[in-house]
């Protein structure tokens, strides 16, 4: 599958749809399938910031903001701090294992650059 039809594919899918966990359950499928395009491949998408521990490389994002496509690198052992992204995301692994740390926010959020957080679970 290419980036082109992995993206007619979104598209058509969150057009006819806008319940999260039904639009999941029918991308995932499309993901893996993308998951394992040679086209996912290339040597630079391997590359890393080595302070941040990660790259961050956008295949694809519609101009209203609204669907994007990103592939992620990470070097081993690193991570970020806890960060909400504010929205929803199917995350396919193509090599390696993500480790993935939920919180629970136990502050109200009132005082900029602070949050009380509890760890409150682990994927990975």
């Amino acid at each position: 599958m290419t980036l082109d039809q992995y993206v007619r594919d979104l598209r058509e899918i969150t057009a006819q749809r806008s319940d999260p966990v039904e639009i999941t359950d029918l991308v995932v499928p499309l993901a893996r399938k993308f998951a394992k395009s040679p086209e996912l491949r290339r040597p630079e998408y391997r590359e890393c910031d080595a302070e941040q521990g990660f790259g961050v490389h956008m295949l694809h994002e519609e101009p209203n903001h609204d669907l994007a496509v990103f592939l992620v690198s990470w070097l081993p052992n690193r991570g970020t701090n806890p960060h909400n992204h504010k929205t929803w995301a199917v995350v396919v692994g193509i090599e390696g294992q993500e480790q993935e740390i939920n919180y629970d926010r136990r502050d109200d959020g009132g005082k900029p650059g602070y949050a009380d957080l509890k760890r409150s679970g682990e994927h990975g």
